[in-house]
């Protein structure tokens, strides 16, 4: 399509030299700049189409990013913390009180551990550091490092009942239940009537699957003397079982 510089007149073909209404040589720079107007109108509304793209995914940038932050925030605030099941309970009994040992270490006891450690490196011969050593690491969880100090320990006082329990209960925790046994019936030989000796032998056992045997050790424990806290619960585990 032409459009006439002289009079205005809009020639449909392009084939046309002349203007047929004004007889007007039809120039070139009429075509150009009609076709350049076509080119910037075309070009007008593809950038309108290409700003209302924008547009569209500006809003969707925005509202993904308003839902990442609200997301950040409620995880932040700890209301997508997983809830914590609490786990089965072991009854242990060590050689002073009852308690109940759970699984899992104690990470607050780390840097009191080290100390110890740093302690018995420095003076091999501290037997009894060694030995709280041993204590505060059964306590945190760590079964497997207690006990190589229980046995540094038992090198130098092989009959120390008590240690070899405690010992015992270790291996006990790591489900370890034959080696657990033969420490404590080891310790035995040592304290014949160590009644602590007889209720955890009597627990190891039941949970071997030793029913007859654990029997055997709670009715020990309890003739050892049945008014003390290891004597009744004895008593009770050999009622109810």
């Amino acid at each position: 399509m032409i459009k006439c510089s002289n009079c205005g007149y809009v020639i449909q073909k392009s084939d046309y030299v002349f203007c047929p209404k004004c007889g007007t040589k039809l120039s070139e720079r009429s075509s150009a700049q009609s076709s350049k107007r076509e080119k910037t109108n075309n070009s007008k509304q593809a950038d309108n189409a290409q700003g209302k793209t924008l547009d569209i995914k500006i809003v969707y940038a925005s509202v993904l990013g308003g839902i990442v932050l609200i997301l950040l925030i409620l995880y932040v605030s700890g209301v997508f913390d997983a809830t914590k099941v609490p786990s089965t309970n072991t009854m242990n009994f060590n050689n002073n009180t009852q308690q109940t040992q759970q699984p899992g270490v104690d990470l607050s006891a780390i840097q009191k551990i080290n100390d110890l450690e740093a302690k018995v490196k420095a003076n091999p011969n501290d037997h009894q550091t060694l030995l709280e050593l041993a204590h505060l690491r059964m306590d945190s969880g760590f079964y497997e490092q207690a006990i190589q100090n229980y046995k540094t320990y038992l090198k130098h006082h092989p009959e120390d009942a008590d240690v070899r329990i405690d010992m015992g209960v270790c291996y006990f925790n790591l489900r370890d239940f034959n080696t657990a046994i033969t420490e404590m019936e080891k310790a035995l030989q040592y304290q014949p009537n160590h009644q602590i000796g007889h209720l955890n032998l009597g627990v190891v056992n039941l949970n071997a699957g030793n029913l007859e045997k654990a029997k055997e050790y709670f009715k020990k424990a309890v003739e050892i003397n049945p008014n003390t806290e290891a004597g009744k619960k004895a008593q009770q585990l050999l009622t109810s079982h």
